[in-house]
């Protein structure tokens, strides 16, 4: 562990610090099965600044990856350093490593309980949609339908064209 940076507002890393109101910072750091009830001061890009009661820093491990759990996000954290703040309460750096947040399941989707999938791809709405348009077609072809809009002559007709014009083009490649 680094020792504390000169003032716990101005990290040295450059990096502009934002100030978190008490009514939201309430977080949980966890380490292994362990979990401690923590206060986030600051965050920034690289990290977050939080404070610990000081019977809770004692039995925190340094060494094994800590998650952070604030404002219904999961982090994964290492501390960086410690600073004894006026009040008795511990000042915790800590870097960000990675988020560990799992993505919001799509449950509205009809092809996601179907297929299984849980999570949104833009594939599964252009399968969709093809489907959509190749039902439909084939509706406006069904003799009784299509004769009755007038679309079931021109719909077979062009399918023989392009049946015919595919037997033609493969005819003469072999």
């Amino acid at each position: 562990m680094t020792s504390a940076p000169d003032s716990p507002t101005k990290p040295s890393s450059g990096f502009f610090r934002c100030p978190i109101s008490s009514d939201r910072s309430e977080a949980t750091i966890r380490v292994g099965r362990r979990k401690f009830a923590t206060e986030v001061h600051e965050t920034s890009i690289d990290g977050f600044t939080v404070l610990v009661s000081p019977k809770d820093s004692s039995k925190l491990k340094v060494g094994r990856p800590w998650i952070l759990i604030y404002d219904g996000t999961r982090t994964e954290v290492h501390p960086q350093w410690m600073f004894n703040a006026p009040d008795g309460h511990v000042q915790i750096g800590l870097r960000r490593l990675r988020d560990l947040t799992r993505p919001p399941k799509v449950t509205r989707s009809l092809l996601t309980s179907i297929g299984g999938r849980k999570y949104e791809d833009p594939s599964y709405s252009a399968l969709g949609f093809g489907g959509f348009v190749l039902a439909l077609f084939s509706l406006m072809a069904l003799p009784g339908l299509g004769d009755r809009l007038g679309t079931s002559d021109r719909i077979q007709g062009t399918v023989r064209w392009i049946a015919s014009e595919l037997s033609y083009t493969l005819n003469e490649f072999l």
